[in-house]
């Protein structure tokens, strides 16, 4: 198929516009113009059947295609097809079901491309619901803007609705998608019907990358919208592995009072969200947002592993009066979310927010000067969770609003070099910060839930950690701070806790009361304590029970403040700590003997290496490093008596 190209013009936020050029291949309205063969070129060539069927299809060698009647038109089935050629849409080719029936098309072929300003175009100019965009490629998808001087919208598969009838579905089986260089597949409303769903299976890999070279701000992207009282649809994306980089970004939007729709990227082995557009900073990423007062959608995140790096983005967030989604992540080995934007320092993110934009933006959308929605929560569940090098994880409202909840789940989490979980307000509540973990460490991080930054009386938010093992090193902060109003609570439950001179933990009001801080659990002076010597001339015999046994008294462990625990090594109370012994000896004395006094050579004391956790919880100093990790729990043993390890750690209480 050969032509002239179309000349499709793509305003910003307004449909396509079509022109009434007759050029090209067509059929009557409500009819179905089919092109099966071996490798399927447009070269500049355009089709169209308004408001009727467009069958595309590439077979190899001598292959059967079935035929059937369908209520909008003759549909053809490719079963027992085993291998399939290519087609190619180059330099401005078109496709076009767009009318007032329910238009629908079907492509299939081995590799399937769109480039320089091509379109799939299924656009609802009716009543009547409009019907599906399938596209089935056995190898590949791409997707790619170009460089056509001519083209005026970007390349694209592209669903639309204009009034009342149901924009058409979207719905694409491959192997592996490439959309690059500002190429886009969408779907869009525009009235009061909602528009279709992008239902995205890549069995290898989705890779959504870069902008347009000609314009920078046509950005490659996977996107449902509406612009009006219609709701948008949902994105669903299933495969190995997603990427979205310099730039790129799969989104739902609402720019008008409809909902905005839900998302979930699920993915077998990696989800990857890298850098920013190297011309305009424009981040990559993953995002549901609100730009009016219509509410956005929800993002849902499947993963073994979630990295986003380099400025990287997976945002929920709010800029007018609709509240924004949350964002649910759950990733079975691990988040890593780390540095910021080479050239602007903005930094990585997992948020959900209620932002103040900058004024361009702000004209260009139409929106009001501060956001009055609510942003959303942050749930994260995962064994590893790593926030380093200037990135965060956070709740936010700049505008009037409240901010939202943050919830991490995570055996290990580290928050390292300027990392930080924060949840912040310009004037309403804070946000709680809630945090399960067997390990958290902070290392020149920060948690942080704080209110009132614009000098308001919102209180700061709360927050609870419940771990095992809590380390604070370096400049670390844990604060749940307020300007006008009252400071946040932060309760702490650690089986051992270590906080460094420099760390800081805050509740504080600047005008307003002050909030409570409580710490539960063992602090703990790796470097100071001291152990017994590798070489100990006698051993003493220990008795002791199986946990749960009845019968037997156990000896106790017994630290003891002023009205609280110690809260750090260096907070010594003015009572001296004691030992207090319950054990009693179920070995019984021969009445004919004297007893005999037992002598013991002095014993070398050495500084702790490492420590461990036994089957009580109690938390043990030992003389040799744990195998570079700080934790490690001993198994409790299932018989009368446990093994105690000779490099067992003291304490001097009469010093």
């Amino acid at each position: 198929m050969q032509g002239k190209g179309h000349q499709l013009i793509g305003p910003p936020f307004s449909p396509l516009i079509l022109s009434n050029n007759l050029e090209g291949l067509q059929v009557q309205p409500g009819k179905t113009l089919a092109i099966i063969g071996g490798d399927v070129f447009f070269e500049s060539g355009t089709i169209k059947a308004k408001g009727g069927r467009l069958e595309l299809g590439s077979v190899n060698g001598n292959s059967l295609v079935s035929i059937s009647p369908t209520t909008s038109g003759w549909e053809l089935g490719y079963e027992g097809i085993l291998s399939f050629q290519n087609v190619h849409l180059l330099g401005r080719s078109l496709a076009d079901v767009s009318g007032t029936g329910n238009g629908s098309i079907q492509i299939q072929g081995h590799i399937v491309t769109l480039t320089d300003g091509s379109v799939i175009l299924n656009q609802n100019q009716g009543l009547l619901p409009a019907g599906s965009l399938r596209l089935n490629a056995s190898e590949s998808l791409e997707v790619s803007s170009g460089s056509d001087p001519i083209a005026r919208t970007a390349s694209s598969l592209r669903s639309e609705t204009l009034g009342f009838g149901k924009a058409g579905d979207i719905a694409i089986s491959t192997k592996q998608i490439i959309i690059r260089n500002g190429g886009q597949i969408s779907n869009l409303t525009f009235g009061a019907a909602p528009s279709g769903n992008i239902i995205i299976d890549a069995s290898n890999s989705v890779q959504v990358i870069g902008v347009s070279p000609l314009n920078a701000g046509v950005f490659s992207t996977i996107a449902v919208a509406t612009f009006n009282s219609g709701d948008a649809g949902k994105i669903r994306v299933a495969t190995e592995r997603f990427i979205a980089a310099n730039g790129g970004n799969l989104s739902t939007s609402t720019f008008g009072t409809g909902k905005g729709g839900d998302t979930t990227v699920s993915a077998t082995n990696s989800i990857e969200i890298i850098g920013a557009s190297p011309i305009t900073s424009q981040p990559s990423v993953l995002s549901s947002t609100s730009l009016n007062a219509g509410k956005a959608g929800t993002l849902t995140i499947d993963a073994p592993r979630l990295m986003v790096y380099d400025g990287g983005r997976i945002d929920a967030s709010t800029l007018a009066s609709g509240d924004s989604g949350s964002v649910i992540i759950n990733a079975r080995d691990s988040v890593e979310i780390s540095g910021t934007t080479p050239g602007s320092g903005n930094p990585s993110s997992v948020i959900s927010s209620a932002n103040i934009e900058s004024q361009t933006l702000q004209n260009l959308f139409r929106l009001p000067l501060k956001p009055s929605g609510k942003s959303g929560d942050v749930t994260i569940n995962t064994d590893q969770l790593s926030v380093t090098n200037g990135a965060e994880v956070t709740v936010s409202n700049d505008g009037s609003g409240d901010a939202g909840k943050l919830q991490i789940n995570a055996n290990t989490i580290n928050i390292t070099n300027k990392g930080g979980i924060t949840a912040t307000t310009a004037v309403g509540q804070g946000g709680d910060i809630d945090i399960n973990s067997k390990i958290l460490q902070l290392n020149n991080g920060n948690i942080s839930a704080t209110a009132g930054q614009q000098g308001t009386n919102g209180d700061g938010g709360n927050i609870t950690i419940d771990t095992a093992a809590l380390f604070s090193l370096g400049s670390s902060a844990i604060t749940a701070n307020a300007f006008g109003g009252r400071g946040g609570n932060i309760w702490i439950n650690a089986d051992g806790f270590f906080f460094s001179d420099d760390s800081r933990v805050e509740v504080s009001s600047q005008l307003g009361l002050n909030g409570t801080v409580q710490i539960n659990g063992f602090p703990f002076d790796p470097g100071g304590a001291t152990t017994a010597s590798n070489t100990v001339t006698e051993i003493p015999e220990i008795a002791s029970a199986c946990q749960g046994q009845s019968g037997v008294a156990e000896s106790e462990f017994i630290i003891t403040g002023v009205d609280r625990l110690p809260l750090s090594p260096n907070d010594v109370p003015p009572i001296k700590p004691t030992w207090q012994d319950n054990f009693v000896s179920v070995q019984v004395n021969n009445n004919s003997e004297e007893p005999k006094l037992i002598t013991k050579k002095p014993i070398q004391n050495i500084e702790a290496q490492g420590w461990i956790k036994d089957s009580y919880g109690n938390i043990v100093l030992t003389a040799e490093a744990n195998s570079g990790t700080p934790y490690a729990a001993l198994s409790a043993n299932l018989c009368s008596e446990e093994n105690v390890s000779k490099n067992t750690f003291t304490i001097d209480t009469q010093q």
